[in-house]
């Protein structure tokens, strides 16, 4: 008997941490450095489906220019996640579109079933949300949260008058998408910026605004250092390559 049930507990503990493991923790997702490239490594049979822009007209007329629109790809690996492009020649992964399939975590480590998940449960989690917003030709009443995460509310168009909302109404509603958008575009451009030469003037580290300063007469000769020598001469601060300026002697 003993035996038997310390098989089950086992048998029980292994099952709970498959389960663990299986859940899907959206964390793990880094927007603007997660590619299409690897979805396909993760699972080869990733196919493009159509998205519905909850945030959008639903005659398409406006479009996002932070994601490619109306189009995604799923994976059998991530129930109720659709992944969107930055831009349609790109790579990037520039939005996740949550769908009612969903069961899982979100970035801040919230637990949710997005089958069941009613606007009520997110006003009363978050502090500060910006709430029922819309751009007037949406089907959807939105959640904001701090514009990263958005919560989507069908717009029922048989109550009248549409305003003043009737929050009380709509806070019982169903959540019926979740999108997670970030801005590629800036991430790229703050990207570049945190990848700079070291700059050596004379001898001595300096920054762009020092350089900024200098007159091109001023200059004797000026040497780039490249790869491993940059970091064989510099260490780990040569890295992204190094400029040696060296000015004239003033007589």
């Amino acid at each position: 008997m003993k035996r038997i049930f310390s098989i089950l507990v086992i048998l029980m503990t292994i099952k709970s941490y498959s389960q663990k493991n299986d859940t899907i923790k959206l964390s793990h997702f880094k927007l603007c450095e997660l590619t299409i490239d690897y979805l396909k490594l993760k699972d080869p049979n990733l196919k493009q489906t159509k998205v519905e822009e909850m945030d959008l007209c639903s005659d398409g007329f406006i479009q996002d220019g932070r994601f490619e629109n109306s189009l995604g790809y799923e994976s059998k690996l991530y129930p109720g996640v659709i992944f969107q492009k930055y831009e349609s020649e790109g790579n990037a992964i520039a939005k996740i579109h949550l769908t009612k399939e969903f069961k899982g975590y979100l970035p801040n480590m919230i637990y949710i079933d997005l089958k069941t998940l009613k606007a009520e449960d997110v006003l009363e989690k978050y502090d500060g949300l910006d709430a029922w917003t819309s751009r007037g030709c949406s089907d959807y009443w939105g959640i904001n949260d701090n514009k990263e995460v958005y919560y989507y509310v069908k717009i029922n168009k048989d109550k009248n008058p549409r305003y003043p909302i009737d929050k009380k109404y709509y806070s019982k509603q169903p959540i019926e998408g979740i999108d997670l958008i970030a801005d590629c575009y800036r991430f790229g451009q703050k990207e570049m910026a945190n990848i700079k030469p070291l700059i050596i003037l004379d001898g001595k580290e300096v920054d762009e605004e020092v350089i900024k300063e200098l007159k091109p007469d001023d200059i004797e000769s000026l040497n780039v250092i490249k790869d491993q020598n940059a970091i064989n001469k510099y260490g780990e601060k040569g890295r992204n390559g190094v400029i040696e300026i060296f000015l004239k002697t003033k007589k």
